[in-house]
């Protein structure tokens, strides 16, 4: 069967574990076509052949290709950002239900039109998810966009603590979320080079950081947020990206009592009502729909 679109790998090297390409698009509609999607990348041969086999993918190559013994695979998306052009990383891993905690080969920064990205997640049977939707790298566009239900600024870390985690528990409860230490509310960009002088190293500033997430929520963040040092002229930003999780993820207080954060439109809110935390529970479990399906919400 002849499809509407396919990928094309135009081969430049093959080793025993790795094939070496330039990978395309291909549509065969109403305005047939060869775009360039990702140029020198290369794939372990397994997913390679995994590609080629699945009818997803045709190869170009001189002497003709010859794959080896095909192995299980997974496949998952992850998708940046989504309109009528879908911005993913395509991520592989052995098995299914490893695939977002062993992804062991990744074809990043990938661009297709929606409705051929959705084709290929079909016929791949592939996963999809808005792993990194919402996600705001560069401080100083996050100070044009002010805070909002997915940005919000700090001054710095030893005195603002408690905000930060309620902040993250937040993000964690209700969607994917951009955390900056560095940023006044007003968006100003002061800087946390000071606290960084204290520790006397960056990296160890970031591990401080890193380690007081770690002991101040429950259960451990999975995945674990992106903590990176911005630089915005000679000023550093700590940029945190908080993907939304699976699990309900309860901050600790000083006593060790958890609570219960979700975001509301600028805020992030202390939960305690039972019914209200039980409603969350059910949602990250079941997901919204089926709970409502069931009764339960």
């Amino acid at each position: 069967m002849r499809h509407n679109c396919s990928f094309i790998a135009v081969v430049a090297r093959v080793e025993e574990k790795a094939v070496h390409f330039d990978f395309y698009q291909e549509s065969r509609r109403s305005h047939p076509g060869r775009e360039l999607l990702k140029q020198q990348v290369s794939l372990p041969r397994h997913y390679f052949d995994y590609l080629l086999h699945s009818g997803v993918m045709e190869v170009e190559s001189d002497p003709p290709y010859s794959s080896a013994v095909i192995q299980p695979a997974a496949i998952g998306m992850n998708i940046r950002s989504l309109g009528s052009t879908v911005l993913f990383d395509m991520c592989f891993s052995p098995q299914t239900y490893k695939l977002w905690q062993n992804t062991d080969a990744v074809l990043e920064d990938l661009s297709l039109s929606a409705d051929i990205f959705e084709e290929y997640v079909y016929r791949l049977g592939a996963i999809s998810r808005f792993r990194y939707l919402g996600r705001v790298d560069d401080p100083t566009i996050a100070t044009q966009l002010g805070e909002n239900d997915m940005i919000e600024f700090k001054r710095d870390f030893l005195l603002s603590k408690n905000g930060i985690i309620k902040t993250i528990v937040a993000f964690a409860n209700s969607n994917n979320g951009n955390l900056f230490l560095g940023i006044t509310d007003e968006g100003n960009i002061m800087g946390v080079n000071h606290e960084i002088e204290q520790y006397g190293d960056p990296d160890k500033y970031l591990l401080a950081i890193t380690q007081y997430i770690q002991d101040k929520t429950a259960p451990l963040l999975s995945p674990f947020p992106k903590i990176t040092l911005k630089k915005v002229q000679d000023l550093y930003v700590v940029a945190i990206f908080v993907e939304v999780s699976s699990e309900l993820i309860c901050g600790l207080d000083k006593n060790g009592e958890k609570y219960v954060v979700i975001r509301t439109n600028n805020r992030s809110v202390i939960v305690k009502d039972p019914h209200q935390i039980g409603e969350i529970y059910v949602k990250r479990k079941l997901g919204s729909e089926i709970s409502r399906r069931l009764g339960l919400l």
